[in-house]
């Protein structure tokens, strides 16, 4: 007995050994299994457990109320509304409170249409995205193309194109009774070349409404009747339209009517609704839940998809198809835009004269949202709360820049009266600023172009020509105190004759001399009314008359000019008044210069 005793001590260690290991393995799998199901608790990409976004949502916009007019937030998941509500009021003045039925304008999420509509007839060999439009459209429909490439419809998707960009004047109209055809719009409304094709991203209204066009001429259907068949019946999307005006749908135009659009700081915007000219680029309106449902079907969960026959084309379509300038950093997704938030989403944004929108995807994960304001040009929700769903927006820059400068947007109106404007948001960048942007493109050291929104270039602006610019206004600055001085001088002048006999006694060419002056007082007002006008997005029409009262008084300091130089060789005045008379022939010239350098004129 004595001999076994050494085997069953060993045969006992062996025991209390793996009786050891095994509770080591389930002390280690019992804390795993917290952790495993916490890592299971799905989230947004900031971390909020979806059980806790509603509340989330719910908390900020109280902490924002008195910010807020009407929104309308949805939050979908796999491809299930998780988040479908709405807060505040449609209508302030009559406190009419919005509620998920509330029809909001789209804005420019209205594109999104125009580019699924395209890839379902790509899908279809109907049309193809490296091919020249010019092929998809009517003989000799542009007039005005400065470049021999092609245009092609990932140009189009991408407003790369090259063309200036539509005034804000010629991007509206008010009146729903308006004759609209797309085609003879878009051909009317031609804009300038002013870039090469796929050299600058200048976000393009017009480009996209030619989207719309090639799909009306493709399919043989109008615009908006292919979307209603193609997108929105399918997707059940009962509650929105894309018509130019609405009246396809009379319900929800009358919907749309009670709603009110507001500043951010809740200022009623009066004539609110406005129509887009190239409609495809604007005019869908509906509620925030029927453009969730397009969301959802951009994320299905399984390989099929509503919108398209192949779920290829839908990967296709999210995939993407533009970087930023010598980076692999995408920037455009089939018109997409692509930002990097916590996780790389897709999306797109939208403002309309008194309404914000904006839906953000991830397709990943499945999760994406859509906000939607009736405020113009909003950022609590709009970027706030988009934010606080999605976490901070990066930006990474590719090349560090040695220097600032002055740069302009490429989006501007070259040929159009609203150039001037344009130009006085010419924008310094110091180094540092330029350092921080999304993407700057440098050749031998010189900064050829910066970007920090996908949606848009910024190109540089030389000193000089800032200087130019500058030194430009001086003469126009002084002509026209020169004509008011002018003007009230002879008014003073003639007082003074009348009633004192003083002074030089009125000539035949006084009239004229008070007329030019007279006029270049009024074309200062002019100029200010049309400046003050521009922000609320007037009607083209409705600036008509402004316009042509510019080209009147290039008329009439041409004609002053010529009756000067006659009356001067043909008449003797006196020293003073020769001096006054040709003062004002140089300040009209100079003004009249002006109005016709700067397109303020119809």
């Amino acid at each position: 007995m004595q001999k076994n005793r050494p085997k069953d001590r060993s045969f006992h260690t062996v025991n209390k050994v793996i009786a050891c290991v095994l509770t080591l393995v389930l002390v280690i799998i019992a804390c795993a299994v917290p952790v495993y199901a916490e890592e299971q608790i799905e989230t947004t990409p900031s971390r909020i457990p979806l059980t806790e976004l509603e509340k989330t949502i719910d908390s900020y916009v109280e902490s924002y109320e008195k910010y807020t007019a009407a929104v309308s937030v949805v939050a979908i998941k796999d491809g299930e509304f998780i988040v479908n509500k709405a807060y505040g009021f449609a209508n302030i003045e009559n406190q009419r409170k919005a509620d998920t039925s509330t029809v909001f304008e789209w804005a420019s999420i209205s594109k999104l249409l125009v580019y699924a509509s395209l890839m379902q007839l790509v899908e279809q060999g109907k049309l193809d995205l490296d091919t020249d439009i010019r092929e998809y459209l009517p003989v000799g429909f542009f007039k005005k193309l400065k470049y021999d490439e092609p245009i092609t419809l990932l140009n189009l998707m991408h407003h790369n194109a090259g063309w200036e960009d539509q005034t804000v004047t010629e991007v509206y109209y008010y009146d729903e009774k308006e004759d609209y055809d797309l085609g003879e719009t878009l051909r009317k409304n031609e804009p300038k070349q002013i870039y090469k094709p796929n050299s600058v991203v200048g976000y393009s209204n017009y480009g996209v409404g030619l989207g719309g066009y090639i799909v009306e001429l493709v399919s043989g259907q109008p615009y908006y009747e292919y979307v209603n068949q193609h997108i929105f019946e399918p997707l059940h999307m009962n509650d929105t339209t894309v018509h130019p005006t609405g009246q396809d749908r009379p319900d929800l135009a009358q919907r749309r009517n009670e709603i009110e659009g507001y500043t951010k700081n809740l200022e009623l915007i009066p004539e609110n609704r406005v129509y887009v000219t190239f409609y495809p680029t604007g005019a869908a309106m509906g509620t925030a839940e029927d453009l969730g449902k397009f969301l959802a079907a951009l994320m299905p969960v399984d390989d099929n998809s509503v919108l398209f026959a192949k779920r290829d084309t839908l990967d296709e379509m999210l995939s993407t198809s533009l970087y930023y300038d010598g980076t692999s950093i995408p920037r455009f997704a089939h018109g997409f835009a692509e930002m990097e938030y916590w996780v790389p989403t897709l999306l797109h944004e939208g403002n309309l004269k008194g309404f914000s929108s904006k839906v953000v995807f991830d397709p990943v994960s499945k999760f994406g949202m859509v906000v939607m304001t009736n405020i113009a040009f909003e950022e609590v929700y709009y970027y706030g709360l988009i934010s606080k769903i999605f976490g901070n927006s990066t930006y990474v820059n590719s090349v560090a820049s040695e220097g600032g400068g002055y740069f302009q947007s490429a989006r501007r109106p070259a040929s159009r009266f609203t150039d001037l404007f344009r130009l006085l948001d010419i924008t310094k960048f110091s180094k540092a600023e330029l350092s921080s942007l999304y993407n700057v493109v440098e050749h031998n050291g010189v900064v050829e172009k910066i970007s920090y929104t996908p949606y848009m270039d910024y190109l540089p602006v030389s000193n000089l020509k800032v200087n130019l610019i500058a030194i430009s206004l001086i003469p126009v600055a002084l002509a026209i105190i020169f004509s008011l001085v002018a003007l009230i001088g002879y008014i003073i002048r003639m007082l003074l004759y009348k009633l004192k006999k003083r002074g030089y006694p009125p000539t035949h060419f006084d009239k004229y001399y008070l007329a030019i002056n007279f006029a270049g007082g009024l074309l200062l007002l002019n100029l200010f009314i049309i400046f003050t006008r521009l922000p609320s997005y007037p009607a083209y029409s409705s600036l008509r008359i402004n316009l042509g009262f510019n080209l009147l008084y290039v008329v009439l300091a041409i004609a002053y000019l010529g009756w000067l130089i006659y009356k001067l060789r043909k008449s003797s005045y006196g020293k003073r008044q020769k001096v006054m008379y040709i003062m004002s022939g140089i300040s009209a010239f100079i003004l009249a210069a002006f109005v016709v350098g700067w397109n303020l004129y119809v």
